[in-house]
């Protein structure tokens, strides 16, 4: 009886240990993927590509089958996202009403948030009838939120992923 309430105590003692280094194995895990997105956002060198665009109404559509992008390549953004939406103003669309730029951003900002192991992006582009302002929002894992509003239409997310971009 004595060697089963040891047992038992032992392994009280030792469970709580497990599931504590489980966590701090989780944490650390967390803190490295984070330090990689830093990383890749410092290096200025990144792709988005959405898996979900969303629009003001509530519509949500699945865009694993439409090509689209967001890139920042150095000092240069360049943009490819189909959009689903109400246009405010007539502007010439040239057959394919999506978002797309490729400009130097203005007003290009990063903040990091060490506490939530979240990075926020911010810019402003331009194409040749359009301002947009972009806020992207990049968690531990890659996975991001994209905002998109525009001088001439409503405003519209996309749930995606950020990557390194390839050559």
């Amino acid at each position: 009886m004595k060697k089963i309430y040891l047992a038992v105590l032992f392994l009280a003692m030792i469970i709580p240990l497990h599931a504590q280094s489980k966590k701090e194995l989780r944490k650390q895990r967390d803190k490295e993927n984070y330090e990689k997105i830093k990383e890749l956002i410092n290096s200025k060198n990144f792709v988005f590509e959405a898996d979900w665009a969303s629009t003001q109404k509530g519509r949500r559509i699945n865009l694993t089958t439409n090509p689209n992008y967001l890139k920042v390549k150095g000092d240069q953004v360049i943009a490819y996202m189909p959009y689903f939406g109400v246009a405010h103003t007539a502007i010439g669309y040239s057959g394919d009403a999506g978002i797309k730029f490729e400009d130097t951003p203005k007003n290009y900002s990063v903040h990091f948030n060490d506490k939530k192991y979240k990075v926020v992006v911010k810019f402003d582009a331009r194409n040749k009838n359009e301002t947009f302002n972009v806020t992207m929002t990049i968690f531990k894992n890659g996975n991001a939120s994209m905002n998109i509003t525009s001088s001439g239409r409503n405003g519209i997310n996309y749930d995606g992923k950020v990557e390194a971009l390839k050559d």
